[in-house]
């Protein structure tokens, strides 16, 4: 897990934000730059996602399952009731996004950061990790339960009530966090704490 951890940014066509929604073409979507715009209720089957950014974007009620995403960005980005499971994220950056019900069930994460984002409650079921970092996040009740780690970086979050916490053997930790780690780690090791 000595490999610097970054993601390839979008290979965009344009150099600025344009258009007013998300084109997609059976269910595929590419080479877009997206600004202040709503995405809602969606159920794709196998989509293919591949270079977008999103900036202030809201995204709720979208399911893609079978997904493949490469090269995707995105910033202060809303996304709620968003599941995308059974597929695979390469190379993306999520910064400063708020999450409500986020899911990512048994999906492969490569070269993905997530910086200062509120992932509370995100569910990781099975999910690999291999060049993965959460920097200055919230995961508190994140669930990471079955997950396998490859390379998992974990700085300046806050860890309370996640899930799994024994699973995320192997991942990297920064001292600093572990004090909201601990009693998760205590209560699935069966380790009672008083006061």
């Amino acid at each position: 897990c000595k490999k610097p951890h970054g993601a390839t940014p979008p290979n965009l066509s344009v150099t600025e934000p344009a258009g007013d929604t998300l084109l997609l073409d059976d269910g595929d979507a590419a080479d877009q730059w997206l600004s202040g715009v709503r995405v809602l209720e969606l159920d794709l089957d196998r989509p293919q996602l591949v270079d977008l950014r999103l900036d202030e974007c809201d995204l709720s009620g979208i399911t893609a399952n079978g997904f493949g995403m490469r090269r995707v960005a995105m910033r202060r980005t809303r996304l709620r009731g968003v599941a995308l499971s059974k597929g695979q994220f390469d190379d993306g950056f999520l910064e400063d996004c708020v999450t409500d019900e986020l899911s990512m069930r048994f999906s492969g994460l490569r070269n993905v950061t997530f910086r200062n984002c509120d992932l509370t409650g995100a569910d990781f079921y099975q999910a690999t990790f291999e060049h993965v970092t959460f920097d200055g996040c919230r995961l508190g009740r994140a669930r990471f339960h079955a997950v396998t780690i490859k390379c998992l970086r974990i700085t300046n979050c806050d860890l309370s009530g996640l899930g799994g916490a024994l699973d995320l053997k192997g991942a990297v930790v920064h001292v600093d966090d572990l004090a909201t780690l601990a009693p998760s780690l205590a209560g699935e090791a069966g380790i009672e704490l008083a006061d």
